[in-house]
């Protein structure tokens, strides 16, 4: 029974995903949710009712289906971004290769997970394929929950029993497990939200929520909705409502929605999608033309969405706000429409008696990934020195999320000059350089340091005063300098510090492999925009006793265990380049402690920020981080390197 109203539904949920990429809604991430419940009702109810018709569930046609429906679309998808990615090189090439392997693999969100990326994190030019993580989810549900319903369908046969009944209870069953894993996730200090975010685990519980709904509504269930409910459609108003509270005001911070949280948006979609399906005012609104086409095309948008939105930003295009938003939407429609029309709708259909339609999926797919590979694996291997020249003051303009940056230098003011350490601190005596390898550089420190990070473990660079530099960066996200309790950011959520930073020793076992000469430590963030939560529940910020004294001793406790195998340079804190006057006095509080640090200084505010006026020196739209692509970070680095290594006293 064709029901139009999901079509209007998954509308809604597309619309509000693309509206959180657009950085217009800030929970409309949750549109994922509402698809996983959609996808978890339909393939069920299709499962359950085949094996009601033919006792038996084939499991090759089902999956021959899904792979017809889905494959030809997402392939076209990933030989366009890999096209861009060759014409764009740098960085875009050199991590295609895993991003198009891992995507057609059906993977993404695992590989994500491994890679320790941050879905909700602005601070790092994002992949075109990092949306993929939704995809994999479905489809390693598409692989193990048919094999399922078969095996029930197996233990049933010849048995009185409710087939239904048994596959429903085995739904509740994985929801139970899924929310309890993600408790019990979300409680472990070690383990990042972004786990419980991506894993199939903890995400399993919007498609088990849509597989009992499954199983327990069949053909004359539905036709019973078509008489109207005041209660049902009521319910339906209200779950919708809350929806959209949920939506407009939460974002990805708030632990509560993991587990619990996510469980909750699956029942109040269940609600709003069970109201659809029957008679009433929800039901029509949800059935308008316009929405189920949209919903027609909705694995379209999904699809190319977001690859818009970061290709077509605001440096690209010259374009800004709602005349950037309406080209998003005009080349995203287009291309939805496209893949409608010419991939999916077309698309052969694998059957036993044709087997080469399977073998041709496969080949292509495979061909694309292995390519993808392969050109990754050489744009990585021919990276060239750059030769280095005296770099002069950076322009770093205002660009939209998801897009890169393009640095101009600004002719009429001098070069930037390595600053000598700060009063009271005696300089480094002048140093050799080493004898016969390349001078060793390791970066540590927080999300600033980070998104300086390239794809490779050890950078490259080739610089006229010091010949070739090795530089290792090991910043991490929330790898705050103080060690200890709870970071709490403003708006009153808490930060989760990454274990991997705790203790003044943190360091010692990469310094011990790397053997650096110089360390940088680029700390920052948090610390200007966040506090800490001591023991009494108190809040101590930048500028206060409580908070001081913590930077200072942990600060130097670091440093002092990095110079007993490498010449620590600190860097000064740079302020948000975005207008938050209440951050400016908590950054000269910081600066004022890093003064005190017995330890040669990298002048980083100065450098991006001269005298705090950060005018157009935006980075990202938090104004603090990187954006990490492949020419930006090369041109921050060959900035920045040679005043470092100047500091240490080579």
């Amino acid at each position: 029974m064709y029901l139009p109203a999901l079509d209007g539904l998954r509308a809604i949920a597309v619309g509000a995903v693309f509206l959180f990429h657009s950085g217009v809604v800030s929970g409309g991430f949750i549109g994922v949710d509402v698809f996983f419940v959609i996808s978890g009702f339909l393939i069920t109810g299709l499962a359950v009712a085949e094996v009601e018709r033919t006792d038996r569930l084939s499991i090759g046609g089902f999956w021959a289906r899904r792979a017809r429906r889905l494959l030809p679309a997402l392939l076209m998808l990933v030989a366009a971004v890999l096209v861009f990615s060759i014409a764009e090189g740098g960085a875009a090439l050199r991590r295609v290769g895993r991003d198009v392997a891992s995507t057609i693999l059906y993977v993404a969100n695992w590989a994500q997970i491994g890679e320790g990326r941050d879905y909700f994190a602005t601070y790092e030019a994002p992949p075109l394929l990092e949306h993929a993580w939704s995809l994999a989810v479905e489809e390693q549900f598409y692989i193990v929950w048919p094999i399922v319903i078969a095996g029930v369908a197996w233990a049933c046969r010849g048995r009185k029993v409710r087939f239904r009944a048994i596959v429903a209870s085995v739904g509740v069953a994985v929801a139970i497990a899924s929310l309890l894993a993600a408790l019990i996730l979300r409680s472990d200090a070690g383990v990042s939200i972004s786990r419980v975010y991506y894993g199939t685990d903890t995400r399993a519980v919007g498609l088990a929520v849509g597989a009992v709904a499954g199983a327990l509504i069949h053909r004359d269930h539905l036709r019973s909705l078509q008489r109207r409910s005041p209660v049902r459609e009521m319910a339906g108003v209200v779950a919708a409502i809350a929806l959209i509270v949920i939506a407009v005001t939460i974002d990805g911070s708030e632990r509560w929605l993991y587990g619990p949280g996510f469980l909750l948006i699956a029942l109040l979609s269940l609600v709003v999608m069970y109201a659809a399906m029957g008679a009433g005012t929800l039901s029509s609104g949800l059935s308008l033309r316009a929405l189920v086409v949209v919903g027609t095309v909705s694995y379209g948008i999904y699809l190319w969405h977001w690859p818009v939105i970061v290709v077509l930003d605001s440096d690209r295009t010259g374009l800004s706000g709602p005349a950037l938003g309406a080209l998003w939407v005009a080349v995203t429609a287009a291309l939805a429409t496209a893949s409608w029309f010419v991939i999916e709708r077309r698309a052969p259909l694998p059957s036993r008696n044709r087997p080469q339609r399977a073998l041709a999926y496969t080949t292509v797919a495979l061909g694309l990934a292995v390519g993808a590979v392969v050109l990754a694996n050489q744009a990585t291997a021919t990276v060239e020195a750059v030769e280095y020249t005296v770099p002069t003051p950076l322009t770093i303009p205002p660009a939209s999320p998801g897009a890169p940056v393009e640095m101009s230098p600004q002719p009429d003011e001098a070069p930037a000059e390595s600053t000598p350490p700060s009063a009271g601190i005696s300089p480094k005596p002048v140093r050799p350089l080493p004898d016969g390898r390349a001078l060793r550089l390791l970066i540590v420190g927080d999300s600033v340091a980070e998104s300086l990070r390239g794809d490779d473990d050890i950078e490259r660079y080739e610089l006229d005063a010091f010949g070739e530099v090795e530089v290792m960066n090991v910043g991490g996200i929330a790898c705050s300098v103080i060690h200890e309790g709870v970071w709490w950011l403003g708006d009153g959520t808490t930060l989760v510090d990454n274990p991997g930073c705790d203790g003044p020793e943190r360091y010692d076992q990469v310094i011990a492999d790397f053997e650096p000469d110089v360390v940088l430590a680029l700390f920052g963030w948090p610390g200007v925009g966040a506090g800490q939560r001591l023991d009494d529940g108190s809040v101590v910020q930048p500028c206060e006793p409580g908070f001081d004294e913590r930077w200072l001793r942990d600060y130097q406790a670091m440093v002092e265990r990095i110079d007993r195998g490498a010449v620590a340079v600190v860097s000064t804190v740079a302020p948000p380049t975005l207008p938050k006057q209440e951050q400016g006095p908590g950054t000269a509080c910081l600066n004022a402690l890093v003064d005190q640090i017995d330890a040669p200084r990298f002048e980083y505010q100065e450098w991006l920020c001269p005298g705090y006026d950060c005018g157009s020196s935006t980075l990202r739209t938090d104004g603090i981080h990187f954006r990490n692509t492949g020419q930006l970070q090369r041109d921050v680095m060959e900035a920045i390197v040679p005043q470092v290594v100047a500091a240490a006293g080579y």
